[in-house]
């Protein structure tokens, strides 16, 4: 077992899985452009470090950027699927999956997050729970540093027209309805009368069913407005914007609200949907049901192409 001390656990389940499955482990696979196999293709490419002990869960560190293709928060369980059949086909059980998901190859700022899957089948998952984890929490359960880099075999793909994030004040009641989306318990269908029920009964607020709804997304969409228009004001443009936005945040806010402004400014998690979604299903729901009026949204734009305004 690891002779590191076991770091603070974020929660009941995190502490368990640390402390039962924390080993000094021997990285065996470091496939910086993994894409699955013929008979087993993952939705797109992302860096695979495989981690593996005597008589303990391999452990996978997942490592991705926003130009390698469906995001590991979005296709986590079909990520994670292509690594069982791949690389430990005969394992009753996944091995335990840390993914980071990278703004840029060289960011060093997003954090790792464990997610836990039920197993549905064969070679199956659903279900994901993100729990966020220190640098410290991945090196006591690997045994070692984590190189939490994109890597130097990193590929990225063909250049084409630079885009840039714009974002937009939105109408919540402007985007489009969230569709039923590995939480069914709390993203029933757009027709679900027991929904409709209980928010007309019930005073708008943030529920306890999941960690989307326990956010209060009304004052963290004003509040994330707030950062954008200020950054425009101070003369942020494009790809600057973020980056200014959080750290007055970080500056200014309570920490807790960090990480649910990071999903809102963060070009990769930032609410993008015109006729459908590309992120923010779940989000969009939760504003929805605790009556949020407006929030920000992202579009990409490529210069030189028409373009309304910056800010909506």
């Amino acid at each position: 077992m690891s002779s590191h001390t076991s770091p603070d656990a974020t929660g009941d389940r995190v502490a368990r899985l640390l402390s039962q499955y924390a080993a000094r482990r021997e990285r065996t696979v470091d496939d910086h452009m993994f894409r699955g196999a013929e008979q087993a293709p993952a939705p797109g490419a992302f860096r695979l470090q495989l981690f593996d002990a005597a008589a303990v869960r391999p452990v996978v560190l997942a490592i991705q950027t926003v130009d390698d293709g469906p995001s590991l928060i979005n296709r986590a369980e079909a990520y994670a699927s292509a690594v069982w059949r791949c690389h430990r086909p005969d394992d009753a059980e996944p091995p335990l999956w840390i993914q980071r998901q990278l703004d840029e190859p060289g960011d060093d700022e997003s954090p790792f997050q464990l997610v836990t899957f039920t197993v549905v089948g064969h070679h199956r998952l659903a279900e994901p729970r993100w729990h966020r984890l220190t640098a410290a929490q991945v090196e006591h359960l690997l045994g070692q540093p984590a190189d939490g880099s994109r890597g130097d075999g990193y590929q990225p793909p063909p250049a084409e027209p630079e885009e840039i994030p714009v974002y937009e004040i939105t109408p919540v009641a402007a985007l489009p309805q969230p569709r039923p989306f590995r939480e069914p318990h709390c993203m029933p269908g757009p027709n679900s009368w027991r929904r409709l029920l209980f928010w007309r009964t019930h005073p708008a607020r943030p529920a306890s069913c999941c960690w989307y709804h326990q956010q209060d997304w009304t004052r963290l969409s004003e509040t994330a407005i707030t950062l954008i228009e200020d950054a425009h004001r101070d003369g942020a443009t494009g790809c600057d914007i973020a980056p200014y936005a959080l750290d007055k945040a970080r500056a200014a806010g309570p920490a807790a609200d960090n990480h649910a402004l990071h999903t809102l400014l963060a070009p990769s998690l930032a609410i993008c949907a015109t006729s459908a979604f590309t992120n923010g299903q779940h989000r969009v729901q939760a504003m929805r049901d605790q009556g949020v009026i407006r929030t920000i949204t992202v579009r990409w734009h490529t210069p030189g192409a028409p373009t309304e305004t910056d800010l909506g």
